[in-house]
């Protein structure tokens, strides 16, 4: 055969062989039934109309795409990994999937699992096992999920609402905390404690008894503002089709590639940053080389020491009164952010 035979014949398996792990991961299940619950992975979702077409639409509910059936395959093999991991370690997850209801707020979800405790809680004598969540996350993500706060006021919805439904948890097993769990490729898992938050859980309650309302209603409350992110992800867009508050320029397709570039480019940026961290870092958190000199192959470290001006430790009342002399020279600026970034990344 020649080269070109070859390399067409080599395709041509590549892409039976393409076919056949998509197949098997399309989603070809009928919708699920929506209409009594609200589910606990959705309560915090931003958009109550979402919230109520899914009770009331969810055989309207568009199917999971391609790439959400390997982000859902994956998601199952990290939390598989995990729970071996903490048995190995004397944690052995109890209670998989449990499933827990709110009858009056109509809310309802399964765990991921019960952590052991092994001290006891005081107050809590009887309290051997808390609600955990296991939650896998996009790398380019990782760095911005270090507490739970940092999941509370997330730049992505799916992440702000992630409290939420382990809040919903610990509210009906009456667990005074629990643990998130995240995991990524190639990192050290963070495990994060969670106290449950009884504002949250008001604020999610009154969120469901609303929904409930329009639900028995047959009526839908007003949407959200047009929100790329938001409604450009949203399974129910084709029917809810809010308007768009800013006006959406139309790109050439010529320019697409270009743009997928920027994206794949910025998202190596971020890589780029954290392994500069690791490996150079700061003078208040030096990396791996900071201050060093070396050679290795076609690599050079190099250090120099420069001399700068801080102001460490300057009084408050200071700073006070050189906000006061600048405050006569401040002026208002409208200033134009753009940011071009995937939608759908989770």
């Amino acid at each position: 055969m020649t080269r070109q035979e070859l390399e067409l014949l080599g395709a041509q398996v590549a892409s039976e062989i393409g076919a056949n792990l998509d197949d098997e991961r399309e989603d070809k299940r009928p919708p699920r039934d929506h209409s009594k619950t609200n589910w606990a992975s959705e309560i915090g979702h931003p958009c109550k109309k979402h919230l109520v077409h899914c009770r009331l639409d969810w055989r309207e509910k568009k199917p999971m795409d391609l790439d959400g059936g390997y982000r859902v395959e994956e998601g199952n093999r990290a939390e598989w990994w995990m729970k071996k991991a903490l048995g190995d370690v004397g944690f052995e997850i109890q209670g998989t999937q449990e499933y827990f209801r709110i009858p009056d707020a109509e809310i309802a979800g399964k765990i991921d699992g019960r952590l052991p405790l092994k001290r006891q809680i005081p107050g809590f004598p009887d309290k051997r096992t808390v609600a955990c969540e296991i939650k896998s996350i996009n790398p380019r993500y990782w760095d911005t999920v270090r507490t739970v706060e940092d999941m509370a006021g997330h730049r992505s919805w799916w992440i702000r609402g992630y409290p939420s439904q382990l809040n919903s948890a610990l509210f009906y097993f009456k667990d005074p905390f629990g643990f998130f769990i995240l995991t990524t490729f190639g990192k050290r898992p963070r495990i994060l404690p969670v106290i449950f938050d009884e504002a949250r859980m008001e604020g999610d309650l009154a969120k469901a008894y609303d929904v409930n309302a329009h639900a028995a209603a047959g009526t839908y409350p007003e949407p959200i503002p047009y929100d790329p992110q938001i409604c450009g992800m949203c399974d129910f867009a084709h029917l809810c089709q809010p308007p768009r508050a800013t006006e959406m320029r139309e790109i050439p397709a010529g320019e697409v590639p270009i743009l997928h570039q920027y994206v794949e480019l910025e998202e190596w940026h971020e890589r780029y940053l954290e392994a500069r961290a690791t490996l150079i870092g700061t003078a208040e958190k030096p990396g791996r080389y900071y201050g060093a000199n070396a050679i290795v192959e076609d690599i050079q470290i190099s250090s120099a020491t420069q001399r700068r001006t801080f102001y460490p430790g300057v009084p408050e009342e200071t700073k006070k009164e050189i906000k006061k002399l600048q405050e006569p020279y401040a002026e208002k600026r409208e200033l134009t952010i753009t940011t071009i970034e995937r939608i759908g990344q989770r």
